[in-house]
């Protein structure tokens, strides 16, 4: 499904890219297939698009028209992945069966 919402915020957390934003669009994955030319239309307009799946948010597209986002680099050495240690599991644990299950639920 389709909807707006207008909106005027602004990011005050030093961490991320302060950005003002004037109107917000959410549209599911299949309607964004169908429409690409139209909703890349309205990013290059300025409108922030909100693309879910199954009504969950999972991805946001906003114009890169010079609005001075900018890519941080990085705060530690890619190296400094090695030393994060993984999560052991109490039990068997199978993905697949996993995926499955969550499948039936939907």
């Amino acid at each position: 499904g389709l909807s707006s919402a207008n909106f005027f915020a602004v990011d005050l957390c030093p961490c991320y890219v302060h950005r003002i934003v004037m109107k917000t669009e959410t549209v599911n994955v299949a309607a964004l297939k169908q429409n690409l030319s139209a909703y890349l239309h309205m990013v290059e307009q300025g409108t922030e698009v909100v693309v879910t799946s199954h009504r969950r948010p999972i991805a946001r597209l906003v114009s890169d028209n010079g609005t001075g986002l900018t890519i941080r680099p990085p705060i530690l050495p890619v190296s400094a992945l090695a030393r994060i240690r993984g999560v052991r599991l109490r039990k068997p644990f199978s993905a697949v069966q996993a995926l499955l299950e969550d499948r039936q639920r939907r």
